[in-house]
């Protein structure tokens, strides 16, 4: 049996990738396909009309291994080819990163036949196309048309196709070239898969980490991974504010406080000197204003509480909570661990030299995706979803299959993946001590002179900045804007005036592209504010109920009112919920 460990040793597949790439053109955002376009060793083909799907497909199965098909937010696209898939003699596996998000299709038509893969190229280049071809191929910048009225027969239509394809074509090796130059390994298939393999590298020969199956163990610390903390403490407008960013939060927490490692040992007492997780019953402070332990309601979502309630946290959470007046009523159990170590200090420096010795760079934007997408990747549950056809599910592989869709042509499984390779105590360890650099921030300050904070920023009255260790490096904080007016509305939005004059604002459940100076100012001066947007149901929902044309949608944009954490008092102090 061999061995569950992270080190060089387990560094896989790092064989070189021939990129392909596809696309497709419709009718309108999920109306009619019209075009499907490809390429491949320089030659770029488009298709039309009811085969075009299946010329795709010929040349999609026969191309040489090991190539691998990119589609830039496949999900849009991969819902076109349902169809062919469900109505071929194919053998085909869809792999899930989420419940909804499809990150890769393999199909082949024999069990002795390779393996041909499509891939969603934005599981690990996060932005659009254009973007890609702007960092990494602006001789081949994305063309404009107009979208909404595709025509396959127009030339400048069929050149927009091609050009998209163009730009995976020569943009993606040209990332995975950078990636490979300055960090030794080959892309995987997802941006925190790549960053874990740049980390592998980085570790001496010698050194594993053991990330065998805990079981309880793990059950338990999985308790006390959270996300990170939003919080407003007032939804009035302020006049004279500042928002400060925390320099790469994750990355420096981090390289400040590292990861707990050795064996957890069970405990019914606190052990201060060591890292651990304890399960306990608390009650905070009656005057609390920002909350410092998160905990989780029966559902299993995260929730901040007053009064008092039971928590699973982290030991530094715990001890920084009782320091600003949360009382300790029962420590029920917890598992500590025997020592702290920096094993990710080669990776980060790296990128950090990176992003010195290439500032506002191609070169600084791959930096910045190898370290923020790293820490997460340790917090992967041990299981995969794959999606079947009904077609090519024997009686073993119907053990532990549920239908997925409506008519029962396709099939869910999830298996315990035993190549995953987890270490949950280090992603909880990670994002505790990110959440704790803003709350130290925020009572050094005082929570009163706080508005609104977000993960790694914290908006202030002015005449308080005097405090925040201000610089560039990471950890430290750097001066983001400055407000002639601010005011927070609930958790990710909020709306105000630029010093130079400038809306601006965040608005959640609105689209960006909807968004301007009309909302922001309708959001400062209203606390609410709507846009139209188009809706297309997820490709999940595509699989289950087939293809749908979008939808146009007014959203408005999210209250207090949606916050499951938060409540407004007559004073328009914004308070956590209280829960005796």
């Amino acid at each position: 049996m061999s061995i569950d460990y992270y080190g060089q040793k387990a560094l896989r597949h790092d064989d070189d990738i021939l990129v392909c790439a596809a696309d497709v053109e419709t009718e309108g955002l999920g109306g009619d396909l019209l075009m499907v376009q490809w390429g491949f060793l320089g030659q770029i083909k488009c298709a039309t009309g009811p085969n075009a799907v299946s010329e795709f497909f010929e040349d999609f199965l026969s191309m040489p291994k090991p190539a691998i098909w990119f589609l830039h937010f496949a999900q849009y696209d991969w819902r076109y080819f349902l169809d062919y898939l469900e109505n071929e003699d194919l053998i085909v596996e869809i792999g899930l990163r989420t419940e909804t998000d499809i990150y890769e299709i393999r199909c082949k038509r024999t069990k002795e036949d390779e393996w041909s893969i499509m891939r969603d190229s934005y599981a690990l280049w996060s932005h659009p196309l254009s973007k890609l071809a702007d960092s990494f191929c602006p001789e081949l910048p994305k063309l404009e048309i107009d979208i909404e009225n595709f025509d396959a027969t127009n030339p400048e239509h069929i050149e927009y196709a091609k050009r998209d394809v163009q730009i995976l074509l020569v943009g993606l090796p040209r990332l995975f070239d950078m990636i490979q130059e300055h960090f030794g390994v080959v892309p995987s298939a997802t941006a925190a898969g790549t960053a874990l393999k740049a980390w592998q590298k980085s570790l001496p020969k010698d050194k594993i980490f053991d990330c065998s199956r805990w079981d309880e163990k793990e059950q338990f610390i999985r308790q006390g991974y959270y996300g990170g903390l939003v919080f407003l403490t007032s939804n009035l407008p302020h006049q004279d504010c500042l928002t400060f960013d925390r320099n790469s939060s994750y990355p420096a927490a981090m390289m400040e406080h590292g990861i707990p490692v050795g064996q957890a040992q069970y405990t019914t007492e606190f052990e201060d000197t060591y890292p651990g997780f304890y399960r306990v019953r608390v009650k905070a402070p009656d005057d609390l204003i920002v909350p410092i332990l998160p905990a989780r309601n029966k559902r299993d979502a995260m929730r901040w509480y007053r009064g008092e309630f039971e928590t699973v946290v982290s030991s530094q959470e715990l001890q920084f909570a009782v320091k600003h007046g949360y009382e300790i009523i029962d420590l029920f159990e917890g598992f500590f661990f025997e020592t702290v170590e920096f094993p990710f200090d080669d990776v980060i420096n790296l990128c950090r030299i990176i992003r010195k010795n290439f500032p506002d760079s191609t070169e600084s934007q791959v930096a910045k995706l190898i370290q923020n997408s790293l820490y997460g990747k340790f917090g992967s549950r041990r299981e995969r979803t794959r999606l079947l056809h009904f077609s090519q599910l024997d009686d073993e592989e119907m053990i532990g299959a549920i239908p997925f869709d409506d008519a029962g042509k396709w099939y869910v499984k999830k298996e315990l993946d035993e190549d995953m390779r987890c270490l949950p105590q280090w992603a909880a360890f990670i994002t505790a001590n990110a959440r704790l650099a803003l709350l130290k921030e925020v009572y050094k300050i005082g929570p009163e002179n706080v508005i609104y904070g977000d993960t790694d920023s914290i908006t202030i009255k002015r005449g308080h900045e005097g405090q925040i260790d201000i610089g560039v490096d990471y950890g430290q904080w750097k001066l983001e804007k400055e407000w002639r007016i601010f005011r927070a509305i609930a958790p990710k939005v909020y709306s105000g005036i630029l010093a130079d004059g400038t809306f601006k604002g965040a608005a959640k459940g609105l689209p960006k592209k909807g968004v301007g100076e009309k909302q922001w100012r309708e959001l400062l001066e209203n606390g609410a504010t709507s846009a139209q947007t188009q809706s297309l149901a997820s490709l999940k929902l595509a699989i289950k109920k087939g293809v749908s044309k979008a939808q146009t949608l007014i959203r408005r944009s999210s209250t207090l009112d949606n916050s499951m954490n938060f409540q407004l008092e007559n004073n328009g102090n914004v308070r956590v919920k209280y829960y005796a």
